[in-house]
């Protein structure tokens, strides 16, 4: 007899125990489902509310990406999964419900950006919480993100302060200069409209006019710095500083548990136990017979 044939002898032996047994696996079958459905009805009622973090992203002096702990998604993970950040938010929510159960019940997601082939992070954390209470999984979602936000932003607000008061300098120097300009400029029109010579006119307004050109090249050079740390700000505010996208929303409907998914499992479950039972009564049955040929 060829392989091929043993082959073939056995696949339609192991149909023909199936068949046989066809009652005990369509009987685990029903079992599981009801089993499922049981489950699931006595299941309390979840539900999952997600709010959302941008974590910013840390620039040079010119505006440009640089590594730092605000661009790093992996990061603001590692901290929403500490005891101290589970702690503090757990207590922020003034519900009943400790770090070590909101830890269970929180996911955080980091979204990923594909163009063409690559795939990357980012800047975005997503914290979804699940809870039987939907007004408790809304306060802690919202809980982590605000404790999450203050670990993040301390930096940035210091950067912040710091251009603000440089904006404010420069800004209070080219006042200077406007001032000087302005009261050179006063005394030239005097010169001007008084009497005496043109050469003595000429000799009087030197200093002034000295004066005016002065200002006006401190001016173009303060414009352009003013300029360029206005720009340093906005980026600041608008690229660096961490922010809460949106808050979390009571659900007003469950999320789990899922009748269907629970069904299902309930029903390949009987049905993996009904093709074991199967093939083992058909082992005992070979047993029974080879004893009693013996």
């Amino acid at each position: 007899m060829s392989s091929d044939d043993s082959t073939s002898i056995d696949v339609g032996s192991w149909f023909i125990t199936l068949a046989r047994n066809w009652w005990v696996i369509v009987g685990l079958v029903v079992i599981g489902v009801v089993v499922g459905a049981a489950v699931t009805l006595a299941q309390p009622n979840e539900y999952t509310a997600t709010s959302s973090v941008y974590i910013g992203q840390t620039t040079d002096a010119n505006g440009n990406p640089m590594a730092g702990l605000n661009s790093n998604a992996k990061a603001a993970v590692q901290l929403l999964a500490s005891q101290v950040v589970l702690k503090e938010a757990a207590e922020r929510t003034g519900m009943d419900i400790s770090a070590s159960t909101l830890r269970k019940e929180t996911t955080v997601e980091t979204p990923s950006s594909t163009v063409k082939t690559t795939t990357s992070v980012v800047n975005i954390i997503v914290i979804s919480v699940t809870d039987t209470d939907p007004e408790r999984a809304a306060a802690a979602a919202d809980a982590l993100a605000e404790v999450l936000l203050e670990r993040l932003e301390s930096g940035v607000d210091e950067k912040i302060a710091l251009l603000e008061e440089q904006l404010a300098a420069q800004q209070d120097e080219y006042a200077a200069t406007v001032a000087r300009s302005a009261t050179a400029q006063k005394a030239l029109d005097a010169i001007a409209s008084g009497g005496g010579s043109q050469a003595d006119k000429a000799t009087a307004s030197t200093p002034y006019l000295v004066l005016v050109q002065a200002a006006a090249t401190e001016q173009e050079a303060l414009a352009s710095s003013i300029q360029k740390t206005q720009l340093q700000l906005l980026t600041a505010k608008q690229v660096e500083q961490p922010r809460m996208l949106h808050e979390a929303g009571v659900p007003d409907s469950p999320s789990g548990p899922q009748m269907t998914m629970n069904v299902a499992i309930g029903a390949l479950a009987g049905l993996v136990i009904g093709v074991i039972v199967a093939f083992a009564r058909r082992g005992l049955a070979e047993r029974r017979a080879a004893r009693a040929a013996a």
